[in-house]
C-alpha cells in the first residue's frame, strides 16, 4: 500500500440508526480508498489540526441533543470538517447547515416530496449509495494530492431546493471530472446580507452560471419575500452583465417539469420579460444529458443553437379556456400545418417561442377586456426579436360579436373576422415566398 491517511469521524452514539450507518460506511469507504492504493486509518479522539479531515455523520435526530450540536458546532470553521447529512435536517439559525461542507446520503422526489436515503444493500439506492462515497474519497484524495492540477476555471450552480441536489451533484460531478472548480461548495445561508455577499464573491471569476429551476417558490428568506433561486437570479444578472464578454449564464427547466405553481411562473416569465435577465443567458427546457451537452459546447467556446421540436405552423391564443373549441379548429382542414393554443396552461416563455416560430397567429377575443387584447398584441409584436428569421404571413383577429372594440388594433392585423372561432372558415395553407 501507497500512501497513508488519518480521518476522524464523529457521531452520536446513542443514535442507533446513525451507529450503524456509520459502522458501514466506514468500512465501504476504506474498500474505496483501497481501489486508489491508499491506506486509510480512523479516529474518534479530539481534532488537532484545523485542516485535519473529520466526518460528522448526523441526521435530524441529533439536532435536539444539544451538547452534540454544541461539540459539531466548535469544528464549523475547521475547513476539514465534512457534514454526512443521513436525513433533511431543518435549516435554522441555531445550528447554521451553511458552514459546513455537506455530503446528502438522500434526495427528495419531486413530484411527491418523498425522501430517499441512500443505503448500502437497498438494490433502487445502492449505486447512489457508492457515488456518494467515491466523491467524498476524490475530494480528501485531492487534498492529500501531490499532482496540484491548476483548474480551467470557476462555475457557478446555483443552489436551489432538496429536489434537485442529485441534479446538482450530477453536475457538479460532471464539471469537477472536465477540470473546472464548482462554487457554491457548500449552503448559502439564512441570512439575507450574509448570503448576498456570499454570493457575489463565488460569482467572481466564473465564466459560466448555472441556475437550475426548481416546481416550486420557496420563500428562503421570509423576511424578503423572496427565493434563494430568485436572489441568485438577480445576482448573478447582474455579474453577468457587467462582464458580458467573459460569462454565459443558463437558465435550466428540467424538460419533464410542468410548472404550475403559481409564484414560480412569474418567477419565470419576470425573467424572460427582463432584458437584463436574459443578456448573455440561454433559456433551457431540456433534459439533464441535453443541458451537459450545450454547456461542453458553451466552454469549448461553440456558438449554441437550441433546436426548438413540436413548434407550430398556426398559433391560436384565446381569452377563455374552451378546449372543445380549440379541438375543433385544429382538426379542421387547414393543409397539414401544425396548430397550438394557449388552453393547456402553457407557460409565458412556451408563448413567446409559438409566437416567435408560427407563421399565423389567430387572436381570439370574445370579451371585452382592453388590457388583455393590447397584452397580446404587443406580445405579437416583440416576439420577433427572439427569431426574427420567421416573419409573421398572417396575423388575424377574431372576435366574437362586432360591439367588441378593437378599433385601436386592426390595423395590425392582416384580416379581422367577426365569428366564433369553431366558425372560422379560413384555408390557413402559406405558400413560401
Amino acid at each position: 500500500m501507497g500512501k497513508k491517511i488519518s480521518i476522524n469521524y464523529r457521531f452520536r452514539k446513542s443514535n442507533k440508526e446513525v451507529a450503524t450507518f456509520t459502522e458501514s460506511f466506514l468500512q465501504d469507504i476504506s474498500r474505496c480508498f483501497n481501489r486508489f492504493k491508499v491506506d486509510i486509518t480512523f479516529s474518534d479522539a479530539p481534532v488537532s489540526k484545523e485542516d485535519e479531515i473529520t466526518l460528522i455523520l448526523m441526521s435530524a435526530a441529533d439536532i435536539g441533543d444539544r451538547q452534540f450540536i454544541d461539540d459539531v458546532l466548535r469544528l464549523s470553521n475547521n475547513p476539514g470538517a465534512v457534514l454526512l447529512n443521513l436525513n433533511p435536517i431543518k435549516v435554522e439559525k441555531s445550528f447554521p447547515l451553511h458552514k459546513f461542507k455537506i455530503y446528502s446520503f438522500w434526495d427528495q422526489i419531486k413530484e411527491t416530496g418523498e425522501i430517499r436515503p441512500f443505503r448500502r444493500g437497498t438494490a433502487e439506492f445502492n449505486a447512489f449509495y457508492w457515488e456518494k462515497i467515491t466523491d467524498i474519497t476524490i475530494e480528501i484524495l485531492e487534498k492529500y494530492s501531490d499532482n496540484k492540477d491548476s483548474k480551467k476555471g470557476k462555475i457557478y450552480i446555483a443552489q436551489t431546493d432538496n429536489s434537485q441536489l442529485s441534479d446538482r451533484d450530477n453536475l457538479s460531478r460532471d464539471l469537477t471530472e472536465m477540470g473546472y472548480d464548482v462554487y457554491p461548495s457548500r449552503l448559502l445561508s439564512l441570512d439575507y446580507n450574509e448570503s448576498t455577499e456570499q454570493i457575489k464573491q463565488q460569482l467572481k471569476g466564473c465564466s459560466l452560471i448555472i441556475h437550475p429551476i426548481p416546481l416550486l417558490y420557496s420563500k428562503y428568506f421570509a423576511e424578503k419575500e423572496i427565493s434563494l433561486v430568485e436572489h441568485q437570479c438577480n445576482l448573478s444578472s447582474s455579474y453577468a452583465g457587467d462582464n458580458q464578454q467573459n460569462v454565459k449564464r443558463i437558465i435550466w427547466i428540467p424538460s419533464d417539469f410542468e410548472i404550475t405553481d403559481e409564484e414560480n411562473q412569474i418567477f419565470v416569465e419576470k425573467i424572460l420579460r427582463d432584458q437584463n435577465q436574459t443578456q448573455n443567458t440561454l433559456v433551457l427546457k431540456v433534459t439533464l444529458e441535453e443541458l451537459k451537452k450545450i454547456y461542453r459546447k458553451l466552454l469549448s467556446g461553440e456558438s449554441v443553437q437550441v433546436e426548438e421540436k413540436n413548434l407550430p405552423d398556426v398559433y391560436v391564443v384565446a381569452d377563455k379556456d374552451d378546449e372543445k373549441v380549440g379541438e375543433k379548429f385544429m382538426k379542421s382542414d387547414n393543409s397539414g400545418m401544425a396548430i397550438k393554443t394557449n388552453f393547456k396552461g402553457i407557460t409565458y416563455n412556451e408563448h413567446l417561442k409559438f409566437l416567435a416560430n408560427s407563421q399565423v397567429v389567430v387572436i381570439n377575443y370574445s370579451n371585452e377586456n382592453e388590457q388583455w387584447l393590447t397584452m397580446k398584441v404587443n406580445d405579437i409584436f416583440k416576439s420577433k426579436g427572439i427569431n426574427a428569421s420567421k416573419p409573421f404571413k398572417k396575423l388575424i383577429l377574431v372576435k366574437e360579436n362586432k360591439d367588441l372594440d378593437t378599433s385601436a388594433f386592426e390595423s395590425r392585423f392582416s384580416e379581422v373576422h367577426v365569428c366564433s372561432l369553431d366558425e372560422l372558415k379560413l384555408n390557413l395553407a402559406v405558400r413560401n415566398n
